[in-house]
């Protein structure tokens, strides 16, 4: 019998915050739905990327990813505050919606030369400290989606394990005079000039930026040079020395076989 296959992205929004390092148990990202075809299926596979720090080696920080579902059409409670370790009493409030967990042993697949971690994993086991020979085996079933026919919606919030995690750049705004760069959602490409890491190292066109204030996003129309970049629909003034780092530095395809 031939399976059917089905690959779901997972790019969650990374805070702010992560231009500095969290600490060794810290939530990398809230419940991010991810929609998928309605049945039972088997998490096979994880693979995708993980961006390095400051231009140089990738992450090599362990991660967990949760996965739940909604009940009676509530989706799971806050896992917690992003950049903050959680708690037994925030936990307590989504227990009935956990599917379970799955493990990610960033450090067993870095390879010291890129400057981002590539993620492929064929199989684990059920143990948050051991990475088996078999598929993930972790069954997922959620709620059949409410507007969108013939599809349910799938929970997943990340949590470091054991060490700090960091998705800061050092690429930042050195503009000329000190100037700032106003918003414009025209989407016609700005020219700006940045300073610290290589921007060559770091960013692709097509990358959505943010700030490390939290208060713009734009996107990456070129990289021209390690101190030139073309962006376009800056949504709010970037600050002169603000350090730009990528809205979804963590971008994995889940594997899923019905």
């Amino acid at each position: 019998m031939i399976g059917k296959y089905n690959l779901a992205t997972l790019k969650p929004d990374i805070n702010h915050a992560f231009a500095a390092a969290s600490g060794g148990n810290d939530i990398l990202f809230d419940w991010t739905p991810i929609e998928i075809p309605v049945g039972t299926c088997v998490l096979k596979t994880i693979q995708g990327t993980i961006i390095g720090i400051n231009g140089s080696t990738g992450n090599a920080a362990d991660i967990q990813l949760f996965f739940a579902k909604s009940i009676d059409g509530v989706a799971p409670a806050t896992f917690g505050t992003v950049h903050a370790a959680t708690t037994a009493a925030i936990a307590a409030t989504f227990r009935r919606n956990i599917i379970g967990q799955v493990f990610i042993d960033a450090s067993a697949t870095n390879v010291a030369d890129l400057t981002y971690n590539v993620i492929t994993i064929g199989g684990q086991s059920s143990s948050a400290d051991h990475v088996g020979d078999g598929g993930c085996q972790l069954y997922l079933q959620g709620e059949p989606h409410v507007t969108r026919k013939g599809f349910q919606t799938i929970y997943v919030a990340g949590l470091a394990h054991g060490a700090a995690q960091d998705y800061g750049t050092d690429v930042d705004l050195n503009m000329p005079s000190s100037a700032n760069i106003d918003a414009d959602t025209t989407g016609s490409p700005v020219t700006i000039a940045v300073g610290g890491t290589d921007a060559t190292l770091v960013f692709q066109p097509g990358d959505l930026v943010i700030g490390e204030t939290g208060t713009t996003e734009m996107e990456v129309v070129s990289v021209d040079s390690a101190t030139a970049m073309k962006v376009k629909n800056i949504t709010a003034q970037i600050d002169h020395a603000e350090q730009l780092i990528l809205k979804n530095p963590i971008d994995l395809a889940l594997g899923l076989e019905y």
